[in-house]
């Protein structure tokens, strides 16, 4: 009987443990926000046509001027006043990753993994095409990434 008592006593012990150390090995997903791909609204979807691969915006400025150059000009819509949506760059900057597929819609799964012993930074982007549509799929995938992170190396893995 009191090995059963002990057995069980060293069972629940065990997994507390087990369990806890399973919560210091998962990285703080929370730390970073992932955008929608038109986040930055219809005046600026000219981020296609321009060729952009990959964009790191650290201030406010760079944002700014990268708004400019991607504006895009509607007949039926005027975009010459348009602001783009507001980003703390004292907390965040920006992140974006080009890609592209076929299908008739598409899924993403985006997370950033940090390396604080590489100063790097892995943004894995894995996109899931659906569907026999006869269509293209372009998206620019956003993250804004904790500032404290500014000076580490991106790399972009797409899957």
């Amino acid at each position: 009987m009191k090995f059963r008592r002990y057995f069980g006593a060293f069972i629940s012990v065990l997994l507390m443990v087990s369990l806890s150390s399973c919560e210091d090995q998962v990285t703080p997903d929370d730390e970073f926000k992932y955008l929608e791909a038109g986040f930055m609204g219809m005046c600026f979807w000219g981020v296609y046509d321009k060729g952009y691969e990959e964009v790191v915006l650290i201030d406010k400025d760079s944002y700014l001027d990268f708004g400019d150059s991607v504006r895009v000009h509607i007949d039926n819509l005027d975009c010459s006043a348009a602001n783009l949506p507001d980003i703390n760059f004292t907390k965040y900057f920006l992140v974006g990753k080009f890609t592209s597929g076929g299908g008739c819609s598409v899924k993403y799964d985006r997370q950033v993994t940090v390396e604080e012993e590489n100063n790097k930074l892995i943004y894995k982007i894995d996109a899931d095409y659906f569907g026999l549509c006869y269509m293209l799929i372009v998206d620019m995938n956003w993250v804004l990434i904790p500032k404290k992170y500014c000076n580490f190396t991106i790399e972009f893995q797409i899957e």
